[in-house]
């Protein structure tokens, strides 16, 4: 979905309706990607005692309102577990923390840590639920006029290509993407950001075939 259509609506309904009933199996396996803003809002009852709470925004979020008109970080935990499919790989090119030029909105000064536990948290809904983020704990993730996307996304669909292919089997897997992300993305952005994985699966997680 792209610009209007990746309201707020019909993102909950791909996500929370359609991707449920289509993906009813336990041996399918679900790709979801995001590549946008994340904010940040000041909320005492956080489930990770850091008083914020993360959203995703769509379209038609109002930085005004966040808890009406954006998608809470929470909300993804209950889509994977309304989700039958034993591996779901979630894809985030955004981050909820830092200043301006990257894919983060902040508000009322606040940063948000997408933490180790947080992320625990989302991915034990089941098992085979696997999130591989654009940056770590207080990083911008960083876009490119130049490569007319963010670092992260650039370097994923390289990878997808083939240059992530580390042992040449013709297969990528989710650990030769992560490797190759963490190859280029903090390279390119000197240091100042790192992808990072999260959540684990039996056997191996294929990502892509190279033709």
């Amino acid at each position: 979905m792209y610009d209007e259509e990746a309201s707020k609506v019909n993102l909950l309904s791909v996500l929370g309706t359609r991707l449920s009933r289509k993906a009813n199996r336990s041996e399918d396996t679900v790709f979801i990607y995001f590549a946008g803003h994340g904010a940040p809002e000041k909320d005492p009852l956080s489930k990770d005692n850091d008083g914020i709470s993360k959203y995703i925004l769509a379209h038609d979020s109002d930085p005004q309102d966040f808890y009406a008109t954006a998608m809470p970080m929470d909300r993804i935990a209950e889509i994977f577990a309304r989700i039958r499919a034993e591996r779901i790989i979630f894809i985030s090119d955004s981050c909820y923390s830092g200043g301006s030029g990257g894919r983060t909105i902040l508000a009322k000064g606040r940063r948000a840590n997408l933490s180790g536990a947080f992320l625990n948290r989302i991915t034990q809904t089941g098992k085979g639920r696997i999130i591989l983020t654009s940056s770590n704990t207080n990083e911008v993730s960083q876009e490119s006029d130049k490569l007319q996307h963010g670092f992260f996304t650039y370097y994923l669909l390289k990878g997808l290509k083939g240059e992530a292919d580390l042992d040449e089997d013709k297969l990528i897997d989710i650990d030769e993407i992560y490797r190759y992300l963490n190859k280029w993305v903090p390279d390119k952005t000197n240091g100042a950001q790192h992808p990072v994985k999260k959540g684990e699966a039996e056997g191996q997680v294929l990502v892509g075939r190279i033709k």
